[in-house]
């Protein structure tokens, strides 16, 4: 229509001339195509279809590219350490060749009070996939933090296990660059500051999370719990526990259990009251409480809404993580909060061993429970743990199970004793629950029927 400078073409379908854009008619008529609606969207459909696959190739390109520069990166490091090590191996035979006096005036290397202490701690750790798809969960033990002491942890992963992978291996070296940050050289440790330390750690951690997350696509998340033991010397050592999350440490004291840790959880007053000021929301799914997004919120309120795939990570029964970028949109005010539970426990004369463990193993076991399959097998940390995860896979747990147990080992004939004792009150424990119950006999006599 050139008076009206207006475009019409011919739809087969509704026998009809209908308008089509300006710029769409242009392009058609120089490219000698069709504008007709069913030949557009054929085309955009493949335009759509060619911009997904060149994205797609974008990704892995990008990703091979990244697998070659951690490649090169291991590469060099261990080029570095190579030459660092034959370095200090030939410094030493030069010293040796020219400097050292008879053999027998040697005196014998001693180790720094720390590592001493680092050799007194028998621990292992049990980690089975049980019956889930995926092994989620990750795990350190035994890393030397400086001066700081020696560190054991757990790392309970939730949609993937790139955030757990991520927090055990940066969160001991965030602890101890926030420590140093805060305290000149000294030789004693100072608790306030390492306090702070590591309250400042998880969110650091978190923060660098993140924002790998964010260039790397991906949207899981971990709970955390560090154990840190702490001093020089065996009699005057403190336990200095942080977490975020439902992951806990239980501490064994002359044979009975004393919790070390307050799991995060939706079910907690203080948390569901934070959670709901964020602009999250919390409620029940099976009996199990939950926090999501105000969105999420609003789909569990429709009865016939249930989890789609991929939506798992947006229904957590965690309150506190590290990681999980869908719900931490606001900054300021995250529904889940990386802010640690910081506590230090000075170790008492019968404190025997600490067990950490994931929610899979707390959600059908007691701690005293923990407790006393690990006094079932004293000395044997590995036998211990085993007996923790696989009680709770009998037990019915459906999660990944990891259980860490630390044994302090000069306290070898304390936990003879305490086994010994705590046997005897389960087998007493056991005979009197098969007691028969004696009813009160009432006589006649006595009833007031007026009373």
């Amino acid at each position: 229509d050139c008076r009206n400078q207006a475009y019409f073409t011919y739809d087969s379908s509704l026998s009809d001339y209908i308008s089509v854009d300006q710029a769409v008619a242009t392009l058609a008529l120089q490219e000698g195509t069709s504008c007709a609606p069913k030949d557009l969207a054929k085309v955009q459909k493949e335009a759509a279809k060619e911009a997904e696959e060149t994205a797609e190739a974008q990704q892995i390109k990008a990703l091979e590219a990244q697998a070659q520069a951690d490649e090169a990166e291991r590469q060099r490091l261990q080029v570095e350490a190579e030459a660092l090590a034959a370095a200090q191996n030939q410094t030493a035979e030069t010293e040796s060749a020219t400097a050292a006096p008879p053999p027998e005036e040697v005196p014998k290397p001693s180790n720094d009070s720390e590592d001493m202490v680092s050799e007194q701690l028998r621990s292992h750790t049990e980690s089975w996939q049980g019956k889930k798809d995926n092994q989620e969960d990750r795990y350190i033990e035994g890393v030397r933090v400086g001066k700081l002491g020696t560190m054991f942890g757990v790392f309970d992963g939730h949609g993937g296990v790139q955030a757990a992978e991520y927090a055990g291996k940066h969160l001991p070296r965030n602890v101890l660059n926030c420590y140093q940050k805060r305290e000149a050289r000294r030789d004693t440790v100072d608790v306030r500051k390492l306090i702070s330390a590591m309250d400042e750690a998880f969110p650091l951690t978190d923060r660098e999370l993140l924002e790998v997350a964010r260039r790397k696509k991906f949207t899981d998340g971990t709970t955390a719990l560090l154990l840190l033991v702490c001093g020089s010397q065996l009699d005057s050592l403190s336990l200095f526990l942080s977490h975020v999350g439902d992951c806990r440490a239980v501490l064994c004291r002359d044979g009975f259990a004393v919790r070390l840790t307050q799991d995060h959880r939706p079910d907690r007053k203080d948390e569901q009251k934070r959670i709901k000021e964020a602009g999250g929301g919390v409620f029940q799914v099976s009996g199990i409480w939950r926090c999501t997004t105000a969105a999420g919120a609003a789909r569990a309120l429709d009865a016939r809404a249930g989890f789609k795939d991929g939506e798992s990570h947006l229904y957590l029964s965690c309150s506190r993580s590290l990681g999980d970028p869908d719900m931490k949109l606001n900054a300021e005010r995250p529904i889940l909060a990386n802010t640690p539970e910081t506590s230090v426990h000075k170790l008492q004369p019968e404190d025997l061993f600490v067990v950490l463990a994931c929610d899979g193993v707390w959600d059908v076991m007691r701690d005293q429970q923990a407790c006393d399959l690990v006094l079932s097998h004293w000395g044997d940390p590995a036998a211990a743990a085993a007996s923790i995860v696989r009680t709770a896979l009998s037990s019915g747990s459906g999660d990944n199970l990891t259980a860490q147990v630390v044994m302090f080992g000069w306290r070898a004939e304390l936990g003879v004793a305490a086994a010994k004792q705590r046997e005897e009150q389960r087998l007493q424990e056991a005979a009197d629950a098969k007691k028969p119950v004696t009813k009160a006999k009432v006589v006649e006599e006595d009833i007031d029927m007026f009373a």
